[in-house]
């Protein structure tokens, strides 16, 4: 881990810990250049971690665009509160994530199973979100109403 103040490439980890559940590592690092102290939070799992698309295509997982989804869904309506919101958004996307890492057998994970748990994971604090979740989804249900042409 670079320095974040001299840019060396060298730096010790004096003090670690895991948190949100063992999703990230909290490390404090000292920098020998400048002697400088500084903390970092890491998420080593996610970043070996690759989402299949539904065209084939690789892309890596990138826990910022799940959150932002997430939390686009839990924040609608007059009068929300955006840090609370944003807590639960957080909530949800570590137990997300977490479900994740089980069910990727290798270091690829389909986007359709992605969305599968994001989904159950909103249904379980509110069906409305999970619904909203789908209807916004690349995957979400073709549904053909009678009298409608497919």
């Amino acid at each position: 881990m670079k320095c974040i103040y001299c840019a060396n490439r060298k730096t010790e980890v004096i003090n670690s810990r895991e948190i949100k559940g063992g999703t990230l590592t909290w490390r404090r690092r000292r920098c020998p250049n400048c002697a400088k102290i500084f903390t970092t939070k890491e998420s080593g799992m996610a970043d070996n971690l690759f989402v299949i698309k539904r065209n084939g295509s690789r892309q890596r997982f990138i826990y910022e665009k799940l959150f932002v989804s997430i939390f686009i869904i839990v924040n609608t309506g007059k009068n929300r509160d955006n840090g609370d919101d944003a807590k639960l958004a957080k909530k949800i996307s570590a137990r997300i994530l977490k479900k994740l890492f089980v069910a990727a057998e290798s270091r690829d994970i389909k986007s359709k199973i992605l969305i599968a748990l994001a989904y159950e994971e909103l249904k379980k604090v509110h069906r409305s979100y999970a619904d909203r979740y789908i209807a916004y989804s690349d995957y979400r249900l073709k549904v053909t109403f009678p009298g409608q042409q497919k």
